[in-house]
């Protein structure tokens, strides 16, 4: 018996909701990636400017967690909406 020509088992569709509370989102322009055995840590945060040069101030506006087997499909799925973005939009010049 062959299994020339059989298709792989479909995914099926994932339906996203977002809540209400969700909907607007949080700016974040700073990220802190940590990581245990276990799990990687996302803290988004929005950097805060203030009056002393040499201290900078972030404050985490969002944490996710991620499974160490999901950090890889993130980097990928990151990647290729950053070329599709680029493709569109042009070039994203790097700051600092």
């Amino acid at each position: 018996m062959s299994d020339e020509g059989t298709a792989p088992p479909q995914q099926p569709a994932v339906q996203i909701t977002v809540p209400d509370d969700a909907k607007r989102g949080e700016y974040a322009n700073f990220l802190v990636v940590t990581h245990s055995p276990h799990e990687f840590t996302l803290d988004f945060c929005q950097v805060v400017t203030g009056t002393d040069p040499e201290r900078m101030q972030a404050e985490v506006v969002s944490r996710v967690k991620l499974a160490p087997t999901m950090v890889g499909k993130v980097i990928r799925a990151l990647n290729d909406n950053l070329t599709g973005y680029e493709e569109k939009f042009g070039l994203v010049k790097e700051i600092g």
